[in-house]
């Protein structure tokens, strides 16, 4: 009598762990905020899932993406109130199985990493829920030809206020958050650690409006601060640099609030200083900066626009 108990708990256990209800991750308002510096400049980004659509007689919701209009170049300084810019992108589509527990989409463009096998306008297995202990995490995001990934700790969390599944690999920190994509946003590879001098993160995910979710409108009559073209010289330079700006078309007070940041490999803001977008050119001692690459930033609270170079 003693196993048929022993059995049975067994048995409820199984069956519960495998019967947690699925949440889904094309869910019409879904937003992720992601923090990331980027490599030349900072890419903060705003994911939504808004609007259905049907591909090959199939029932899809839209992926969009939007950058997030802030100069944060460090953890610390990425807060709320976040605004967006007016380009946005229909990067894709996506569609759950939910017995399956798994996420299927149809991207529209590259989505993150070159070591992606996500071909556009295909339809590609993105997060498999479903995977046990010892199996391989198969999928176009988490599973290159070149980096492949297996399944280790599998457990239940409560994150982004629900019961998720949770499933850790065997080369990275990065897991699979049900219903989230991964822990680092909607599609990150688990294989992909973030460069320490290269920070990402998940900064929120909800389900909501935009102002819900932390997010004010920015007025479109401003010119893209990404789109300036900066021109340094020389580069790579031992003691001085030549900052050089285009002619600017900008509406009246957008001279206003600019800085100038550098920043080092590290990720460490080196030097901060104000800007008069009305100069269109400034001579920057740069000689007691140790030998490395920096990062220098000009912008204000509505965009930043970068270039690298290096110190000798």
């Amino acid at each position: 009598m003693k196993k048929n108990y022993l059995f049975a708990a067994f048995l409820l256990f199984a069956t519960s762990a495998f019967t947690q209800v699925y949440h889904p991750m094309a869910i019409e308002n879904a937003h992720w905020i992601v923090y990331s510096l980027g490599e030349i400049l900072p890419n903060h980004y705003f994911y939504t899932v808004k609007g259905d659509t049907a591909i090959n007689g199939l029932a899809y919701k839209k992926l969009w993406r939007r950058p997030i209009l802030n100069f944060a170049t460090s953890a610390q300084q990425f807060q709320p109130p976040f605004q967006y810019g007016d380009s946005i992108a229909l990067i894709g589509a996506l569609r759950d199985d939910s017995l399956a527990r798994r996420v299927y989409g149809v991207p529209f463009t590259w989505f993150i990493h070159e070591n992606d096998t996500c071909d556009i306008f295909k339809e590609w297995l993105l997060h498999d829920y479903s995977v046990q202990a010892g199996e391989p995490i198969a999928s176009c995001l988490h599973s290159s030809q070149v980096i492949p990934a297996t399944a280790q700790a599998i457990g239940i969390e409560n994150l982004w206020g629900a019961d998720r599944r949770v499933i850790e690999n065997d080369i990275s920190g990065i897991r699979l958050v049900e219903g989230v994509g991964t822990d680092m946003g909607p599609l990150w590879p688990v294989y992909l650690d973030p460069h320490p001098a290269i920070p990402a993160f998940l900064y929120d995910y909800c389900v909501g409006e935009e102002g819900e979710c932390g997010l004010d409108f920015v007025s479109s009559t401003r010119q893209p601060l990404a789109d300036w073209q900066i021109k340094l010289s020389p580069n790579p330079t031992a003691d001085v640099l030549t900052i050089e700006l285009p002619d600017l078309s900008l509406g009246e007070g957008q001279h206003e609030d600019f800085h100038l940041s550098l920043i080092d490999f590290s990720g460490k803001t080196v030097l901060r200083q104000p800007w008069n977008a009305g100069n269109k050119a400034m001579r920057l001692d740069v000689g007691q900066l140790a030998k490395g690459v920096y990062l220098l930033t000009i912008g204000n609270e509505n965009g930043i626009a970068a270039r690298r170079f290096a110190k000798q």
